[in-house]
């Protein structure tokens, strides 16, 4: 069976699959790395939720290279392939199974930075909530959450305007529409984006301060907020 997250049946296409439906999707991931107050010597110690195949984890371990990252996914299949690809990080990076927010964050360990990638859209409104207080709890003081995901607008019309703009990204990828959707596996029953307002609130609420969004290319945003020092 699968599970959410796991949008092609064979991990292996995973990255050149979700590059051909997530607009900008590198440029998402360049958000997320270039906003970390860190420098490039700093020891930075980093929880990922959502690592899938490692691609977000490998860019960031490159970038910071005295970084160590605990690289967290609930699928055995993309773990699989995570656990091919960091393979050359030796000792700097741990991988292990779990969900979110039941399994991680846990209280053994603290982090000076919590990141994710189009992962936390998969939890409900309250789980997103649990989370971010969970996060937080998890962070060393004056360390940063920051989350590249799905996002809804409250509006129908903007909704629609989406959903064309990702089909023409499909389209001009190289990808027909047909086959491209005859290989697209994943369920919407998985998805349950909530509107980046609500998650900004939530984040306040949790306890976080200098919230902000720091991209957005129509539903995909890339937000987040510190833990106080």
């Amino acid at each position: 069976m699968k599970k959410p997250g796991e949008v092609f049946e064979d991990s292996r296409v995973y990255d050149p699959g979700i590059e051909a439906i997530v607009p900008r999707y590198d440029e998402l991931h360049d958000a997320i790395l270039n906003a970390p107050p860190q420098g490039r010597s700093e020891d930075i110690h980093v929880l990922e939720l959502g690592a899938g195949t490692g691609e977000l984890t490998a860019k960031l371990l490159t970038r910071f290279p005295e970084s160590s990252v605990l690289a967290v996914d609930h699928s055995e299949r993309m773990l699989a392939e995570a656990e091919r690809k960091l393979e050359t990080f030796g000792d700097r990076v741990q991988i292990e199974q779990g969900t979110f927010p039941d399994d991680h964050p846990s209280g053994e360990s603290k982090f000076d930075l919590v990141i994710s990638s189009l992962a936390v859209h998969h939890l409900t409104s309250d789980e997103k909530q649990t989370l971010f207080s969970n996060i937080h709890e998890a962070l060393v003081p004056g360390g940063w959450f920051f989350n590249g995901d799905v996002v809804r607008f409250d509006a129908d019309h903007l909704e629609t305007l989406s959903d064309a703009m990702i089909k023409n990204w499909v389209r001009s990828k190289g990808w027909e529409e047909e086959e491209f959707m005859n290989r697209w596996q994943a369920s919407d029953d998985y998805d349950d984006p909530d509107t980046l307002t609500d998650q900004l609130v939530w984040l306040r609420e949790a306890g976080f301060d200098s919230v902000t969004s720091i991209w957005q290319y129509y539903n995909f945003a890339v937000y987040g907020g510190r833990k106080s020092e």
